[in-house]
């Protein structure tokens, strides 16, 4: 907005499943997606996306260990038929077990919260655990997820989607630049 004073950006938080039919009936112009290994994002129709950044995932718990390590532990996830909750579902499977759920919360302060007070495990993305409180231990799995941001096909050129979409890349952190391909 700063460097483009006549756009008028505005912010909507949208249920993931909901973002294709709002950007397709021009509800939203821009959108914030996101796409995990263990969840690969299907293509849309009339949709196109652009990677902003990829960022490394990470397991939350007490001390140091391996996801496997946790398969008797109770784990703290987000609400059924989320994305982060079908991410956190298949990554325990690729390890040989199913989350034995304890809590399901959404915000990740709340989840790493949870986890310094000894009430589970989790799988967090790294800018969810930029400040982790005391207790909590990040291991780095080897799985990530991608941001990317999503529009209406041929609208790439629109100078408001150039704009916007410019203005995201300018924000992502200098840290996850050379993750994405980007120059820190």
């Amino acid at each position: 907005a700063r460097t483009h004073p006549l756009l008028e950006p505005r912010i909507t938080e949208l249920d993931p499943a909901a973002v294709p039919a709002a950007l397709r009936a021009a509800d939203l112009d821009v959108a914030l997606i996101h796409e995990y290994d263990f969840v690969p994002a299907h293509a849309e129709p009339g949709l196109s996306s652009r990677e902003l950044f990829t960022e490394p995932l990470y397991l939350a718990a007490p001390e140091p260990g391996a996801l496997g390590d946790h398969s008797h532990s109770p784990w703290i996830v987000s609400p059924s038929g989320t994305l982060c909750r079908t991410m956190a579902e298949r990554a325990c499977e690729a390890n040989g077990f199913s989350p034995r759920v304890r809590h399901e919360a959404d915000d990740f302060d709340t989840v790493l919260a949870l986890v310094a007070l000894g009430q589970g495990v989790a799988i967090i993305p790294h800018l969810g655990a930029l400040d982790p409180p005391a207790g909590v231990t990040l291991t780095r799995l080897p799985a990530f997820r991608r941001t990317q941001v999503a529009y209406r096909t041929g609208a790439a050129g629109h100078p408001a989607i150039a704009a916007v979409t410019r203005a995201l890349r300018d924000a992502v952190p200098a840290d996850l630049r050379s993750e994405a391909g980007q120059e820190p």
